[in-house]
């Protein structure tokens, strides 16, 4: 015979599968059916709203009834590998990621939430830029530029960062994108090309590299005909990365 916690456990679990799929799953027995109605409705539109919140893009391209459909597929089917409740957008991006079936007339959707759950990211951050040691006036060409800490960067198939509601879908381009936040806490955000893309990779895993060095690096891995050239491009790279706020500045000695 269930023990008395058994039988609560088994109570909790039939009436959150209720709660979360009441076409599949019948309600517990004993509870009032209105006010089951009240929990059914709360659960699943604090989750919408939520998520609405989370990527609003998203919730302006999809009409309305095809949100709702797209939550209580989420609510139903999908289950988080996380109880970190910021990381439930996480979730979100990766149930649309594993689904992408349920969205094919939108096929970047999964791509768009991706891109907006990176910006929650960045702006929730706890890093702070100003805190880091750095010489705002220094030469990121031949001294070590130090990176913004809360840099973000994402390869896309799609465009994602110019789709809207009002505008028309999008044609398929790979798309590399950086977002920061700077230190008055806006957020900054840069289309970059694959070749900067590698460049502040090459920053981010070894901090002991100067802007020459790793310069010097991305001509190597593209066997560029003038590495001369693409240094002296670099310069300026680095220079508009360091005024965009991307870059800090060097690290003192």
């Amino acid at each position: 015979m269930p023990t008395p916690p058994e039988r609560l456990a088994a109570l909790q679990k039939r009436f959150a599968d209720h709660l979360r799929d009441p076409e599949t799953h019948p309600a517990p027995d004993g509870v009032e059916a209105r006010r089951l109605a009240i929990y059914r409705r709360l659960f699943f539109n604090n989750l919408s709203s939520l998520f609405a919140k989370n990527f609003p893009v998203v919730r302006r391209v999809l009409p309305d009834e095809r949100w709702r459909e797209l939550i209580g597929a989420y609510l139903a089917e999908h289950r988080a590998t996380t109880p970190l409740f910021p990381e439930i957008g996480r979730e979100f991006v990766r149930f649309l990621t594993e689904q992408p079936e349920r969205c094919g007339e939108w096929p970047w959707l999964a791509e768009l939430a991706h891109w907006q759950f990176l910006n929650t990211t960045v702006r929730n951050d706890d890093r702070d830029p100003a805190a880091l040691a750095a010489d705002p006036s220094g030469n990121p060409l031949d001294e070590r530029p130090v990176l913004n800490p809360t840099l973000r960067l994402a390869t896309y198939r799609w465009p994602v960062h110019g789709i809207r509601a009002d505008r028309a879908a999008p044609e398929p381009a790979a798309t590399v994108l950086a977002v920061w936040r700077m230190p008055d806490d806006r957020l900054g955000r840069l289309q970059i090309n694959a070749v900067t893309g590698r460049l502040i990779e090459l920053l981010k895993e070894d901090p002991a590299l100067t802007g020459r060095m790793a310069l010097q690096r991305v001509a190597g891995e593209l066997d560029h005909a003038h590495p001369a050239a693409l240094i002296d491009h670099g310069r300026t790279l680095l220079d508009d990365l360091h005024r965009r706020g991307l870059i800090l500045g060097t690290a003192p000695d």
